[in-house]
């Protein structure tokens, strides 16, 4: 996939996540064929004809990113997994604080190298920061998107989710995820 391929793949997910609330709405980012096409059209206006709009979207279905059904009649399209950690930026902006810490502890065999690296590159685009060397730590409400992340890559056994109100390194925590930043 070239550079600028992949940035329309990006940007046309991106837009098409703007028709649901992507937020609340993860588990089923489902929306009507149609108001798809009419909402891309609109958002690019003279950038792509509605053929090149219809080639990206059959090409975002062929590589696995969109899958298409069709119910009560009306054509729906649904977000694959694979949609979804694409646009993880998108999805993680809208997840909200909740005064709780989420932590990761993982132990992916080495045999799983690739998958265990695939796995720590999305928790720290999450926005995930690592306390220890098995230990992460993150201040949003993301837990769906840890699950989505481990079983995509099907290293869900070796992981583990913690969410806990109060720790004995609240401070060291709010520092390192804040930085210095004052209320």
């Amino acid at each position: 996939m070239t550079k600028q391929t992949k940035s329309i793949t990006v940007s046309i997910l991106e837009m098409l996540s703007e028709i649901i609330d992507v937020a609340d709405s993860l588990a089923e980012l489902a929306f009507d064929r149609k108001a798809a096409y009419r909402h891309l059209y609109d958002r690019t206006g003279d950038k792509y004809s509605k053929s090149q709009l219809n080639r990206y979207f059959r090409n975002l279905e062929r590589q696995g990113y969109l899958k298409t059904s069709t119910k009560t009649g009306q054509d729906s399209v649904e977000f694959t997994n694979k949609a979804k950690l694409k646009i993880l930026d998108k999805i993680r902006d809208g997840a909200r604080e909740d005064g709780k810490n989420r932590f990761i502890s993982f132990d992916i065999p080495e045999p799983l190298r690739t998958k265990r690296n695939q796995f720590r590159r999305t928790i720290k685009k999450l926005g995930f920061k690592q306390i220890q060397k098995s230990l992460w730590v993150v201040d949003k409400n993301i837990g769906h998107l840890v699950e989505l992340a481990a079983y995509e890559y099907g290293v869900e056994k070796y992981i583990i989710y913690i969410v806990a109100e109060k720790t004995d390194i609240d401070g060291v925590i709010k520092k390192l995820l804040h930085g210095n930043k004052t209320d």
